[in-house]
């Protein structure tokens, strides 16, 4: 990283030393004097509702307020230091300057990111940031994206959806049958039908609901019955219900490095943690794609049918990205060999923003040497960089059905902040869930795609607007690219590398000691898996 580069992000940050603080304080206060000055200019021929009188009487709860509020920040200084570089227990990320002040410019107005009429403002704030983040991930303008409360969250919906596009194609098939519409898949062999690519049976079900609108003697209610009457529809008849009737023993395949979230999901939908079926891993913990080739021909033996292949993008322990690349090859060669496809999701919780180190162009880690002072002296140390298959991957991530990711890790920006983006805005409609007081009756598939709601498609009842305020105002003062974002990945990558090598040299350079570092591998991005003993 050269000299303006580190000068260029000296800024976003408050420093290890609040070395920003000042100028920061000074941009806090003009919130809150900006906020004050709306409420005093809102009507002000109100007049004043809190006299001076009765102000006066609540001193008393003005003292208590101020007692604990000192409590609490004596409280609060008990916590860790995320943010400084001594710190290197968690995976946890210092704050961008400019998420705080949204956040905080947010929180005063309070807004509830379920509707437009909550949040005539935030939920704007939203859908742009949304797309700065989808567009990061690799998904084009045809994507639907939004913020979450984390990636638990994220990880969910996207199962969720999975879940109903595994039987969408027996869907298409019950619902064309019941409003005497031609199939628009061409086929009901059940083979075929699990042989589909997910998107394919997605723009089908487009042309199933538009063939529907169109025709006098069907339209778009009668589709919209023929949907929740059949039994191939999860969110009407249950899981249990559809799979049976489509004949179908549905599995998730998870690398041994997933999340615990993962098990989580599959007990919420109705599948049983007996579902979820473990890919093993290589030396260094990425996901075994021989491994996963064999397992899924197994599973085609058995009879059993693969609702989703989830990769991990960062994992949780040790940031190890998953050579996704590979799994949508596995998926093209099955689908071309006329065995059954899947739904891929790729949760980039942890690592989605490393791919700003490869859009618009690979940036690269630099030289795999590095200069660092040990004990008062200046060395020279040869560095080990993740493997490039790792970039590999991150360019092919936007190839994902679906993909979770955390802004409030390596995005930089407070809690709560996960989004989730979905390759198609086609999967709304299979979400959408009914609430009058929040928005209008669908007027069909083609026309929920353009919809700017959000609340009536997602898990949440409420969510912060402020959350959306944090992230706009951050992401667009630091482009998610390799000219912004991706020079500080490059950076933490380079450190995490750095760190690897002293550990791995501690006897050369600490000289005698009983005391041994102990680190499990190089890093696959930027975390370090190390103990002392």
């Amino acid at each position: 990283m050269n000299e303006s580069q580190h000068g260029q992000m000296s800024a976003w940050f408050t420093g290890p030393n609040a070395e920003n603080g000042d100028q920061f304080l000074q941009m806090i206060s003009r919130v809150f004097e900006d906020y004050t000055y709306w409420r005093r200019n809102y009507f002000p021929q109100d007049g004043i509702v809190l006299g001076s009188h009765e102000r006066r009487d609540n001193e008393p709860f003005q003292d208590e307020f101020e007692d604990r509020l000192t409590e609490l920040l004596a409280r609060l200084k008990d916590d860790l230091p995320f943010y400084s570089p001594r710190y290197a227990g968690h995976m946890m990320s210092e704050q961008t300057l400019p998420s705080i002040a949204g956040l905080f410019a947010g929180i005063l107005y309070n807004p509830n990111n379920v509707s437009v009429e909550a949040a005539p403002v935030t939920v704007d704030l939203e859908l742009e940031v949304s797309c700065m983040i989808s567009k990061m991930l690799g998904h084009d303008g045809r994507a639907w994206s939004h913020i979450t409360s984390g990636g638990t969250v994220a990880n969910f919906e996207s199962l969720w959806l999975a879940r109903t596009v595994r039987l969408l194609p027996f869907l298409i098939v019950d619902i064309a049958k019941q409003i005497g519409l031609e199939n628009p898949l061409g086929t009901s062999d059940r083979d075929q039908l699990l042989n589909l690519n997910p998107q394919a049976c997605l723009e089908a079900f487009e042309r199933l609901d538009l063939a529907a609108s169109g025709s006098a003697s069907v339209g778009h209610e009668r589709f919209v019955e023929a949907y929740q009457a059949s039994h191939f529809s999860p969110a009407d008849a249950g899981i249990a219900e559809a799979a049976a009737a489509a004949e179908l023993d549905l599995v998730l395949l998870v690398p041994q490095t997933g999340h615990y979230c993962m098990p989580k999901a599959l007990d919420l939908l109705g599948l049983g943690r007996r579902s979820l079926v473990q890919v093993p891993v290589d030396s260094d913990f990425r996901m075994d794609t021989a491994a996963l080739r064999s397992i899924l021909l197994d599973l085609d033996r058995e009879g059993k049918t693969p609702l989703a292949v989830a990769a991990i993008m960062g994992s949780t322990e040790c940031g190890a990205v998953d050579p996704v690349d590979q799994v949508l090859d596995i998926r093209a060669e099955r689908e071309a060999a006329g065995l059954s496809s899947f739904w891929i999701h790729a949760d980039a919780a942890y690592g989605g923003y490393l791919r700003t180190m490869v859009v618009p162009e690979r940036i690269g880690l630099g030289a795999p040497t590095t200069r660092v002072m040990v004990a008062g002296r200046e060395l020279d140390l040869d560095i080990s960089l993740p493997d490039p298959g790792a970039c590999n991957a991150l360019e092919r991530l936007g190839e994902c059905d679906s993909i979770a990711v955390d802004p409030h890790k390596l995005g930089y920006v407070p809690y709560p902040a996960g989004a989730v983006s979905f390759k198609s805005n086609l999967v709304k409609p299979l979400a959408r869930q009914e609430a009058r007081y929040i928005s209008e009756p669908s007027e069909g598939v083609a026309a929920e795609r353009d919809d700017q709601s959000i609340g009536v498609y997602i898990l949440e009842g409420s969510k912060p607007g402020a959350a959306a305020a944090s992230l706009w105002l951050s992401h667009t003062l630091i482009p998610l690219d390799s000219t912004g974002h991706g020079v500080l990945m490059q950076e933490t990558v380079r450190s995490a590398a750095e760190l690897y090598t002293l550990l791995e040299r501690w006897p050369e350079l600490a000289g005698a000691s009983t005391v041994q570092a102990v680190p499990l591998c190089p890093p696959g991005s930027n975390i370090v898996c190390f103990a002392f003993k």
